[in-house]
């Protein structure tokens, strides 16, 4: 019985390590009536889930539209007058992101949003028979700590967040916007920018609020992709306590960037060590000479100013 036991733990162990091996990295989609080699055509019947590794999410249902174009990858596209969401399963880390919008017929402008309404593209505008192909570099993360048996301790809040999961969500929002197709490819070299901050910071999840971390990635190029791990209620201290630091240095690489903005509710500690001229600089230089390490550039953000009622 001994034996038997041994040699069936053999057999099982390796089984999920070879299934994360083989997971997909590299997708190519076409959202138009028609085949198109070398691109998986996507029906708008279909749903995300775990099985499905891609589709639409949230109950979203958008439409194809038949332009009959000559070309197979622009005859035609996806559109809704409501936002709509598409999902895809990838491990963790930085990914190149391509998209065609555009119309033989109509003016489009499309809006696109990722994981917890980051910004990526606002307002791409096109004039009739005219095409744009936007491109971008996206990071998504989970929080798990490579090497360690350690998690990011998050807040009940961020627990249905989209930011901390195992896919790659996309919000199609805009007056009219057109999709017809979508590239997805893994980029080892992608220079990482770090967000370490609270609510001001953080990728918040509902209208109206927002932070500048999450309009951040708007204004960047490809090749460059944002990292954020602020929350709100955050310090310097609670951002160590919660492994989010821990969790940063693990996938640090030289040439990554950190931007650190606190203060809010560092304030708010009071005790013989904490304030300012303490803790406050105490744990500030600790970020900085820990990120260093590893060939990173800390950037500090002076933190915003609070509102005065």
């Amino acid at each position: 019985m001994t034996q038997l036991k041994a040699l069936i733990s053999i057999v099982l162990i390796p089984i999920p390590l070879c299934i994360a091996a083989q997971q997909k990295t590299d997708y190519k989609f076409s959202f138009g009536p028609r085949e198109v080699p070398g691109y998986i055509r996507v029906e708008p019947s279909r749903v995300y889930s775990t099985e499905n590794m891609y589709g639409f999410d949230f109950g979203t249902n958008p439409v194809t539209v038949d332009r009959q174009g000559k070309k197979p990858l622009i005859s035609g596209f996806f559109t809704s007058d409501n936002p709509f969401f598409f999902s895809v399963a990838l491990p963790e880390g930085n990914y190149n992101i391509k998209i065609i919008t555009g119309d033989p017929e109509k003016p489009s402008m499309t809006t696109v949003r990722a994981e917890s309404r980051r910004l990526i593209f606002e307002k791409a505008v096109t004039r009739p028979g005219r095409y744009l192909t936007l491109e971008a570099t996206i990071n998504i993360r989970v929080p798990e700590i490579a090497g360690t048996n350690e998690m990011v301790i998050k807040k009940p809040r961020e627990l249905n967040k989209l930011d901390w999961d195992e896919k790659l969500t996309f919000e199609f929002t805009g007056s009219c916007p057109y999709i017809y197709a979508l590239d997805i490819s893994k980029n080892e070299n992608a220079v990482t920018v770090f967000l370490a901050g609270n609510s001001t910071v953080v990728d918040q999840d509902d209208d109206p609020w927002a932070s500048w971390g999450q309009m951040f990635p708007c204004f960047l190029k490809k090749g460059i992709a944002v990292a954020n791990h602020a929350e709100s209620g955050l310090s310097l201290g609670s951002f160590l306590s919660s492994n989010r630091f821990k969790k940063v240095l693990s996938i640090e690489k030289p040439g990554d960037y950190l931007f650190i903005e606190f203060g809010h509710n560092d304030q708010k500690e009071k005790g013989p060590d904490d304030g300012a001229y303490k803790s406050y600089s105490e744990r500030m230089l600790y970020f900085v000479n820990e990120f260093r390490k590893k060939g990173g550039i800390p950037v500090i953000v002076s933190p915003a100013n609070r509102r005065s009622f």
